[in-house]
């Protein structure tokens, strides 16, 4: 299912609870699996842009690896993507967070120039399948330093761990047709801080910042805002937009796998609390 399939489902679930008998409803007691702790699970579907280079040498061997834009110059761009999501409110002042990314946008198209991939040359004009499987997973904690009646800020700290598999499929010198692969992790704990203005009528706007820089890894950051709409009691529905930046360096090989990455989207899902 495409991801305007997916969106008219999730809105035709807000339009069916719409249509609930939302007075009564709405003063019904939220259920809550234990005292003082508040739960939600959801998913959202997403439409994601992405932009950015990598370098992927062989063992680190000089000359064995080309740095390549992704976008121009392998036609990899845009893709759908999902995020399972989870969160615990604890005593309203304890917030963990945790949710996975998911991913895999795929580009094919005639290489404008030469390059090498884990030793492998791919000729000017080969026509190349290439495919990134992403994995993002984030797990943060935050403490709600400021809250007042109708908004609260909190400080966060947490970590994220990124699982990049690229695939080359096509024409190589070497070996003629042949499927390429490589797969890299990075990890980087991040300090950030999330607001959020409550409204009226179970709505609510909220921004998260997330990010670090280090000295021999390289540097991350995340920008995200979302709204929220609590439709009934344990039912939130979410539209959201965001801007993902990371950049993923070696120091210990005489040619290190690099790469950088600009991903953008907008998403919308529904939680559910317990």
């Amino acid at each position: 299912m495409n991801l305007l399939g997916r969106l008219a489902g999730v809105l035709l679930l807000v339009a069916s609870m719409m249509a609930l008998p939302l007075g009564p409803a709405m003063a019904e007691e939220p259920f809550r699996l234990f005292p003082g702790a508040r739960f939600l699970m959801g998913m959202d579907w997403s439409m994601l842009w992405l932009s950015g280079e990598m370098l992927i040498p062989d063992g680190g061997q000089p000359g064995s690896g080309t740095r390549v834009d992704v976008a121009s110059e392998l036609g990899v761009g845009q893709a759908e993507g999902s995020t399972f999501s989870a969160q615990c409110t604890i005593l309203d002042k304890h917030v963990l967070e945790f949710d996975n990314l998911m991913f895999s946008p795929t580009g094919l198209k005639q290489t404008p120039r030469e390059f090498r991939f884990q030793n492998r040359t791919y000729p000017a004009g080969a026509l190349l399948e290439t495919r990134l499987n992403i994995n993002w997973l984030r797990l943060n904690y935050g403490y709600k330093l400021v809250d007042e009646p109708s908004w609260w800020i909190a400080p966060r700290i947490g970590g994220h761990y990124l699982r990049c598999v690229t695939s080359v499929n096509g024409e190589s010198k070497e070996e003629g047709v042949l499927s390429n692969t490589r797969s890299l992790d990075a990890f980087y704990p991040v300090i950030g801080l999330q607001a959020r203005y409550l409204f009226p009528y179970g709505l609510d706007a909220g921004l998260q910042i997330e990010g670090v820089h280090l000295i021999t890894r390289g540097f991350l950051t995340m920008i995200l805002f979302g709204v929220n709409w609590e439709i009934h009691p344990n039912t939130v529905f979410t539209v959201g937009a965001f801007n993902r930046i990371v950049q993923s360096v070696e120091d210990n090989q005489p040619l290190n796998n690099e790469w950088f990455y600009l991903i953008s989207g907008y998403s919308a899902g529904v939680s559910f609390g317990f």
